[in-house]
């Protein structure tokens, strides 16, 4: 007679991936808005710069 020894699946907890949010995400929102809006200020002063220095 066989004996299976894996338990079963409620035993072990949920086998199931990681969904939701992660405590991460707000943080690295914010860090990728912050670099977007810091390369457009970029932008813009360097368009001024040339803009006065063409006039």
């Amino acid at each position: 007679m066989k004996t299976n020894s894996a338990q079963p699946t409620a035993a072990q907890g949920s086998g199931l991936a990681e969904t939701g949010t992660n405590d991460n995400t707000a943080a690295i929102t914010g860090v990728a808005a912050a670099l977007i809006v810091a390369g457009g200020g970029t932008a813009v002063a360097v368009r001024r710069r040339k803009a006065r220095r063409a006039a």
